[in-house]
């Protein structure tokens, strides 16, 4: 009796141990399609401009301009924060324009950026390893280029857009990994373009040498299990590619700190297996509070990874779930269903001036006035990431949905006083709001593409409005 109940505790172990794994996975491939979702908006948005940039270049009217309005124009209204250069090369590699000032006369003739284009005339966009700025003192950075031709084809230089490296390092500084773990963005050539935590530059890397390296190469997505080539940590390795890109999204967790909890789990359970020889009842006991408490644990854990820490809305994940539940019970009635995406405007700069305490003081504040307008059963506001929220409102048409975002906004601007808002500097919120129906649109990323580019239309607006999507008169382009 007491050896089947020690081979059922190795078998609940062992399956509990494949659970814990298993679960690490699933959350690492969560982040990591995040992560990369992340970075090839980013990439798209750069990829935009340059072709705008291009295309602008074409025109007499603009070839004409005066050039210093020129160069106001089209270099001086960068709008994204990680775009630290825009410029323009000729087929020597010299600035024409761009990059900070037109009177720059840099050669970047050596940049693998150029060299790539002056090569080939199909290059398409690319996108550069990391390289030392030279016009901002040796700033990391990487370039997204594309080919400027002449009138016959031949090449004319380059149009080039540069991301401070800092971006990338911000969005895996936000990534929870665990104490031994890692997040990081690799190039297909094995160099690291950032990494969380840091690495010193005694202890950089190229991993390109790991012979798992090519499982990431050759694979656009996966996971496997592999020691560090810089410090021998076990890790649990999820990757992604960004898709047309040299670059590739990792999360790896420590083995150590995935399995902790099992860990312990397992010593109780073989002490408790083993004291079955001296008195079984006993060893029943034990297992049973040991399975109770494991059950509590994973419950708690269960609500953990739905709530959002710091404003205690729902956490992405939640809403993922609640939007395909919810979308599909829309196909089965004659309903409705409406998105609000909320966004606290300016609040890098808020940040910048008040502090990221305070910032995350206003964010609170937010989630308390979305919260107080979003109390029907079945209503759920979440926490979408950074200072960006979502409210999913069933039942609700066109009409209920702009009034329960403009009684937010309006909250949000006018700041009533109360115990948690006096000390909180004025700032407001855009609103991008969408219906859907089962007739209409054709799917959820239907849906949501709606609202998010209904929030970049109140973006455009002059921010602090509500805007729906069916009040757009043009398709709204995304802010570079």
């Amino acid at each position: 009796m007491a050896l089947g109940v020690m081979a059922i505790s190795l078998a609940t172990l062992l399956a509990s141990r494949d659970a814990a794994i298993q679960h690490a996975h699933e959350t690492s491939r969560n982040v990591t399609a995040v992560l990369a979702t992340n970075i090839a908006r980013t990439i798209e948005t750069s990829d935009n401009s340059l072709r705008t940039l291009i295309a602008a270049l074409d025109k007499p009217a603009i070839q004409t301009m005066d050039r210093s309005l020129r160069h106001e124009l089209l270099f001086d209204r960068t709008a994204a924060e990680y775009v630290t250069g825009t410029g323009i090369t000729d087929d020597r590699g010299r600035v024409i324009d761009g990059c900070c000032s037109r009177s720059h006369t840099w050669d970047f003739s050596d940049r693998d950026y150029f060299i790539a284009h002056r090569k080939s005339a199909d290059a398409g966009l690319y996108v550069s390893s990391v390289y030392a700025a030279r016009s901002r003192r040796g700033a990391q950075s990487i370039a997204m280029s594309r080919r400027i031709n002449r009138p016959d084809g031949s090449f004319g230089g380059v149009a080039i857009v540069a991301i401070d490296v800092e971006y990338f390092r911000q969005l895996l500084a936000k990534l929870d990994v665990g104490s031994h773990g890692v997040a990081a963005i690799v190039r297909t050539d094995g160099t690291l373009v950032a990494r969380n935590p840091p690495l010193t530059q005694a202890g950089l890397v190229n991993v390109g040498k790991s012979p798992t390296f090519p499982r990431m190469v050759n694979h656009d997505s996966g996971f496997y299990s592999a020691p560090s080539i810089s410090d021998g940590v076990l890790r649990l390795y999820t990757f992604q590619r960004v898709p047309g890109t040299p670059l590739i999204a990792v999360v790896a967790p420590a083995e150590s700190d995935v399995l902790a909890s099992w860990k312990r789990l397992s010593w109780i359970v073989g002490v408790s297996a083993s004291s079955v020889s001296v008195a079984f009842c006993t060893v029943v006991w034990l297992l049973a509070f040991a399975l109770r408490d494991h059950a509590n644990t994973q419950v708690l854990l269960t609500e953990l990874t739905q709530t959002d820490p710091l404003t205690g809305l729902k956490n992405r994940r939640a809403l993922d779930n609640a939007l395909e539940n919810e979308w599909e019970r829309l196909q089965r009635s004659d309903g409705s269903l409406s998105l609000l995406f909320v966004d606290a405007d300016h609040f890098k700069q808020y940040n910048d001036s008040h502090g990221h305490a305070q910032g995350d003081i206003a964010l609170k504040h937010l989630a308390e006035c979305i919260d107080r307008h979003v109390r029907r059963r079945g209503d759920l506001a979440a926490r979408y990431g950074g200072e960006e929220f979502v409210v999913v409102l069933p039942n609700t048409d066109e009409a209920g949905a702009f009034q329960i975002g403009e009684a937010i906004r309006r909250e949000v601007e006018q700041r009533e006083p109360s115990a948690s808002s006096e000390a909180i500097p004025p700032f407001t919120v855009s609103i991008g709001c969408a219906t859907g129906r089962r007739s209409y649109p054709s799917s959820l990323e239907e849906l949501t593409s709606s609202a998010d580019l209904a929030l970049y239309a109140a973006k455009r607006r002059g921010r602090n409005v509500v805007v729906c999507a069916g009040d757009i008169v043009e398709p709204a382009q995304p802010q570079v």
